[in-house]
C-alpha cells in the first residue's frame, strides 16, 4: 500500500504504509483498522481509514453491533462487528500505541519492535495509530491480539484566497518609496560588491589594452557614483523611519521593543531553525528575528559607507567635509579600514540568500503574500488571524 491522502473540509490526512506485526496481512490490518470507527463516522481520520479500505474489501458485509469510545485513561476505542456472510463476531481496538499494546500484553520484544517503528515514523510527523482484534472467551475473558499499527498524519489545509476570497483581506504594508529605496539599495550593492571586488583583486587591472591606462580609474569612478547613490537612499529610509505613512515602516518596527516581540523572537527562531510550521505568532510588517536580521545589516552598510567615504577622503585630506572623516584611518589604520570594508561587502554577499530564505519561507508557510508586496506594496491577510502588529 502506498501513501493516501483525503481532503475533509480543510483538514487533509495522510496514511503512510501500514506496519503490521507477525503474520498479520496488510489486508487484515487496514479492515480492522477501518472497522474500528465508530459507524457513521464523520472524523477525517476515520473516513482516510474507512476510503483506505474500501478499495481492498466491500465494507458493507460487516455491521458494527457495539461500540465503546475512546475514555481518558486507555485512549483506545472498542468495537464489536460482526461479518454478516459467515456470521462471525470479532472485536477490535484502536488508538494509542502504547495502550493497545497493554492491551494485548505484547512482549518486551514485540513492544520494543513496534516502538521502534513508531518512532521511525513520528520523525515524519506520523502518528501510530495501533490495531488490536479480540474475541471472548468462553470464561468470559477476552484475548487480545496485536495487529499492528497504521501511520497517520492529520493537516490542516490552507484554502487559496481563489478558493476562499472572502477570506482574506488586503492591508498597505509598504509605500512607492521604501520599495523604490529597496531596490535601488539592492542594485547599489550588487555594483558595489561587484566592482570592489574587481579593485580589490587586481585581477582585472590588466586585462585592458595597454593604451587604456585608465582602466581601473573608471572602475573606481562606478564604485563612488553608487557608493554616493547608497548613501543617498540611506538617508531617505532614515527619514522614512519618522515619517513614512504607515507603521510598519517606521523606527518601532525595526526594534522588538515590547516584552511580547522579545518572547516572540525566540519562537520565530526555533520556527525557523526547526523547520516548525505551525502555532508560529503572526507579522503584517516584520516579525521579530526579521527586525533584528534587517536592523543589522542597516547598521552594517553604515560600517560600510563610514569606511568607504575614510578611503575616499584619503584623496582629497584638505576637503573641508572628507577632512573631517579621516579620523578613522588615523585611529586604527588605513589598511584595517579597507579589511572592515571589505568584510561588510561578504555581510552583504552572505545577508542576500538569508534575506531570500526568510521571505520565502515565510509566503510558503503563512500564504499571505510577503514576497509580492515588495512589488505591490501590500498584502493578503486572513481574516480572523491575530497578528501581532496588527
Amino acid at each position: 500500500m502506498t501513501s493516501s491522502a483525503i481532503y475533509q473540509d480543510e483538514i487533509q490526512v495522510i496514511l503512510d504504509d501500514p506496519m503490521p506485526s507477525g503474520s498479520t496481512s496488510f489486508h487484515e490490518l487496514m479492515i480492522a483498522a477501518a472497522l474500528g470507527g465508530q459507524a457513521g463516522t464523520r472524523d477525517p481520520v476515520d473516513l482516510a481509514l474507512l476510503s483506505a479500505a474500501a478499495h481492498m474489501e466491500d465494507l458493507r458485509h460487516y455491521q458494527q453491533l457495539e461500540y465503546a469510545p475512546p475514555d481518558p485513561e486507555f485512549a483506545r476505542s472498542i468495537s464489536r462487528v460482526c461479518h454478516l456472510d459467515s456470521g462471525r463476531e470479532m472485536m477490535i481496538a484502536r488508538g494509542d500505541l502504547d495502550s493497545i499494546l497493554y492491551l494485548c500484553r505484547a512482549g518486551e520484544a514485540g513492544r520494543y519492535r513496534a516502538d521502534l517503528q513508531a518512532d521511525l515514523e513520528d520523525v515524519h510527523g506520523y502518528r501510530a495509530v495501533g490495531v488490536a482484534k479480540g474475541i471472548t472467551l468462553d470464561d468470559g475473558s477476552e484475548e487480545w491480539q496485536y495487529l499492528g499499527f497504521i501511520p497517520v498524519k492529520a493537516i490542516r489545509r490552507r484554502t487559496s484566497r481563489r478558493e476562499e476570497p472572502a477570506a482574506y483581506r488586503y492591508v498597505p504594508v509598504w509605500d512607492w518609496q521604501l520599495r523604490m529605496l529597496h531596490w535601488t539599495a539592492f542594485l547599489c550593492i550588487l555594483v558595489l560588491s561587484l566592482s570592489g571586488w574587481l579593485i580589490g583583486s587586481g585581477h582585472i587591472a590588466y586585462a585592458g589594452p595597454a593604451s587604456d591606462s585608465f582602466y581601473i580609474g573608471w572602475l573606481r569612478l562606478v564604485h563612488f557614483i553608487f557608493g554616493w547613490v547608497l548613501l543617498a537612499t540611506a538617508l531617505l529610509r532614515i527619514a522614512g523611519l519618522f515619517i513614512a505613512s504607515t507603521k510598519y515602516q517606521r523606527w518601532q518596527a525595526l526594534f522588538p521593543i515590547t516584552v511580547t516581540d522579545l518572547r516572540n523572537l525566540f519562537k520565530v527562531m526555533k520556527n525557523y531553525l526547526l523547520c516548525i510550521f505551525e502555532h508560529g505568532p503572526h507579522y503584517i510588517g516584520h516579525n521579530p528575528l526579521q527586525q533584528v536580521a534587517y536592523t543589522g545589516i542597516y547598521l552594517v552598510g553604515c560600517v560600510a559607507l563610514l569606511t568607504g567615504f575614510s578611503l575616499y577622503g584619503m584623496y582629497a585630506p584638505e576637503h573641508r567635509l572628507f577632512g573631517h572623516i579621516l579620523w578613522l584611518n588615523h585611529l586604527i589604520g588605513s589598511q584595517y579600514v579597507r579589511l572592515i570594508h571589505l568584510y561588510t561587502m561578504w555581510t552583504f554577499l552572505a545577508f542576500i540568500p538569508i534575506h531570500v530564505y526568510l521571505a520565502i519561507r515565510a509566503d510558503t508557510v503563512e500564504r499571505e503574500g510577503a514576497i509580492s508586496s515588495i512589488f505591490s506594496g501590500g498584502r493578503w491577510c486572513r481574516k480572523g488571524t491575530r497578528f501581532e502588529d496588527g
